[in-house]
């Protein structure tokens, strides 16, 4: 940016912060672009105004990392991309009017404001949305994948013994979960047996019994007996009706009973059981 542009801006700072903050501040008002706990004082709203400074006198968003915490705190107030965005065009704005307020400017002194402001707006605003909208899909996914795993959680009881709790509708986008979360339970935890517990299934048809079987074949594949706890006598009923057959598999009424028989198999010491 060229420094005299640049000292213009510096010299009119306090006055250039003030109608940025109550200009920007309207309109996240009016847009709801941040929490209605954010107000005029905020530090976030002060960090974004000294951080678009900054990136008017570097001209470098790669190497500026400012941002990328800045963004996080967004995320965290439930801020909106528009916010930044919004920032950004209401200091340009105002950064015009301060630099054009001066009477009877040549018209190439003009230009060359405009020509300025443009060559830093374009390009930063452009890395700020794409920076922005990498760390909203970076955070979406992982708050996808802990979804995933508390659809279906592995739970470590003892050594070589681990917990697979069911609760509600099995549904397809569940299936996927629950197989890959029981064959990474088995390698972290170095299991010899993971327990299905389906208490909280509230119905067990083909569909569920066909995914409790085909889990506990892979995981038998990589030596870890599952061992299906939990079956009601409802339930128990309409898998008979239903023709299921799990005599191949061992299965216990209760998750109590079942690790009462794991211990015991693994020599581990059994009290209060």
């Amino acid at each position: 940016m060229d420094k005299h542009i640049v000292k213009i801006l510096e010299d009119n700072h306090s006055s250039l912060f003030v109608s940025w903050k109550e200009d920007l501040f309207e309109i996240t008002k009016k847009e709801k672009l941040l929490e209605e706990s954010i107000r005029k004082e905020s530090p976030l709203i002060k960090e974004l105004f000294n951080t678009i400074v900054k990136s008017i006198k570097t001209m470098d968003m790669d190497s500026n990392s400012d941002f990328q915490e800045f963004y996080a705190k967004i995320i965290m107030y439930n801020g909106s991309l528009d916010f930044i965005t919004q920032g950004f065009q209401t200091f340009r704005r105002l950064a015009l009017k301060i630099l054009l307020q001066e009477e009877e400017l040549p018209r190439e002194t003009i230009l060359h404001y405009y020509e300025e402001i443009d060559q830093w707006f374009d390009p930063v605003l452009l890395q700020v949305v794409n920076d922005c909208s990498q760390n909203w899909e970076d955070t979406f996914n992982k708050q996808e994948e802990t979804l995933k795993e508390l659809s279906a959680p592995i739970i470590q009881l003892f050594e070589g013994i681990a917990v697979l709790p069911l609760v509600g509708m099995i549904t397809d986008s569940r299936t996927k979960n629950i197989t890959e979360n029981v064959l990474n339970g088995i390698m972290k935890y170095h299991t010899s047996y993971i327990f299905i517990d389906i208490t909280g299934v509230p119905i067990v048809d083909t569909y569920v019994a066909q995914v409790v079987i085909d889990t506990t074949k892979m995981a038998k594949l990589l030596g870890t007996e599952c061992i299906i706890v939990g079956i009601r006598p409802e339930i128990a009923q309409t898998m008979i009706n239903l023709g299921i057959d799990l005599s191949e598999f061992k299965t216990f009424s209760s998750l109590s009973r079942g690790l009462f028989y794991a211990m015991k198999d693994l020599n581990l010491p059994i009290t209060n059981m």
